[in-house]
């Protein structure tokens, strides 16, 4: 993606940027892996700290795309905030919401 959809004078902070990004999912998932009992709030916040920096990173990428591209992804951040939004709020229901799904045509 960065090679294709990023601006090249963006090129290498974006892969900075992702390389960050996946560090954090690998984080997240390696603690979450380590996790031998019931999660308590502590490891939440934990976990919910670590979700915050892949997002904040991932934003970062958004805004180096050109405005071509950040149309192409704007429903995609719409809608996976959306979904954060009712899982949060403890209103995700999957039967009625569905799972998230994105078909991409090149516009």
């Amino acid at each position: 993606m960065i090679d294709q959809e990023m601006p090249t004078e963006n090129q290498p902070t974006a892969r900075i940027k992702a390389a960050n990004a996946l560090n954090s999912i690998q984080k997240i998932s390696s603690t979450a892996a380590k996790v031998e009992r019931e999660l308590m709030p502590a490891d939440y916040e934990e976990l919910a700290n670590l979700y915050r920096l892949v997002r904040v990173e991932l934003n970062s990428l958004y805004e180096l795309l050109g405005q071509k591209e950040k149309e192409k992804y704007y429903g995609y951040f719409v809608a996976v905030t959306a979904y954060e939004k009712k899982i949060a709020e403890g209103v995700y229901n999957p039967d009625l919401d569905g799972v998230l799904k994105f078909d991409y045509d090149d516009k």
